[in-house]
């Protein structure tokens, strides 16, 4: 695997994770991953929330809205 495209904090993570480490701290650290991606995806939403003025009608609208594409005639 090529690590040449990382950045210096991306190498120092990986460098982080050569240590062995137990399944079940793989599974916490694993854990901790998926919280972070979710907290950041979450402060992202409502920075976009705010930018465009949506409000929570605006999402319940959106996920009612049927968009599947027609079924065609054969």
């Amino acid at each position: 695997m090529d690590f040449s495209s990382l950045n210096e904090e991306q190498r120092s993570i990986l460098q982080f994770l050569a240590e062995p480490l137990t399944p079940e701290e793989l599974r916490e650290l694993r854990k901790l991953i998926i919280k972070f991606r979710y907290e950041r995806l979450q402060k992202m939403l409502t920075e976009q929330r705010k930018e465009h003025g949506w409000t929570q009608e605006t999402l319940d609208e959106w996920y009612n809205e049927h968009l599947r594409t027609p079924r065609r005639k054969w």
